[in-house]
């Protein structure tokens, strides 16, 4: 360590190092001479170098008072590093505490994004529990569909299976009636002529007035025969003849 002080006018530099083990003062004015003490010693070296220095008494008070000067110097330069040290210290904290606060900002600004993401992921999460129970609604609701759809096919299987067993059976009960074809032919003659007086009379609803021959009347009572029927039993069928036809209409 080394330390510049004034004394006397004159400026002088100084140091303390250590030398075999001890620490020795050395002090060295304008004019290039060095003064060395070593701690607890009262003789010293007056000399430009060590091998021409001569011992000097350094108890003498022009000598102490330099000495003691120097040791003040040496003492407030410690301070002053000490200071400068503290100083260096505080600076290297504030430096630290502002990178500190970068960092704290950084994770503030990081933990507000993880807020931001995880109340994101939250609504996704809601959105998909909501998904999720619609989605088994819908499956639930599927499945009784087609639970209802096989038991309609069910039915209607087990319904075709009972028509078709009916219409067996109606065909064996047909197949052992008694066939009279006399009875069927007149059956069949009085269907189709049913059938084409529901014509001619719808024919004659589109007329505003229809003159009915009495001759027609007649020759349809004339006509009336007797159907003979298996067990000597006869029956009388009114057949009236295609002369219906010849019904006349006014003219529109």
């Amino acid at each position: 360590m080394k330390a510049e002080f004034y004394f006397d006018c004159h400026k002088y530099i100084c140091s303390l190092v250590q030398v075999d083990f001890v620490k020795e003062l050395k002090i060295k004015n304008h004019q290039g001479f060095v003064l060395a003490v070593k701690q607890g010693q009262k003789m010293g070296l007056l000399g430009k170098s060590r091998h021409n220095a001569k011992q000097v008494d350094v108890s003498k008070p022009h000598f102490y008072n330099v000495i003691k000067a120097a040791m003040s110097a040496l003492e407030l330069e410690t301070k002053n590093e000490v200071i400068l040290e503290r100083n260096r210290t505080l600076a290297d904290a504030e430096q630290m505490i502002q990178q500190q606060n970068r960092e704290i900002r950084i994770l503030n600004e990081q933990i507000r994004m993880l807020g931001t993401k995880v109340e994101e992921l939250s609504r996704e999460k809601q959105q998909l529990s909501m998904q999720l129970v619609d989605k088994e609604i819908r499956e639930t609701e599927i499945s009784q569909e087609l639970d209802n759809f096989h038991a309609t096919e069910e039915d209607l299987a087990t319904a075709e299976i009972e028509h078709r067993i009916g219409e067996v059976e109606i065909s064996k009960e047909i197949a052992q009636l008694p066939v009279h074809p006399s009875r069927l032919a007149v059956e069949l003659i009085a269907n189709q002529q049913n059938a084409e007086e529901i014509e001619e009379e719808e024919e004659i609803t589109a007329c505003e007035v229809e003159i009915v021959d009495l001759e027609i009347i007649e020759e349809v009572e004339e006509n009336l025969t007797k159907v003979e029927v298996k067990g000597g039993e006869s029956e009388i069928k009114r057949l009236p003849k295609r002369a219906s036809n010849k019904r006349m209409r006014k003219k529109s």
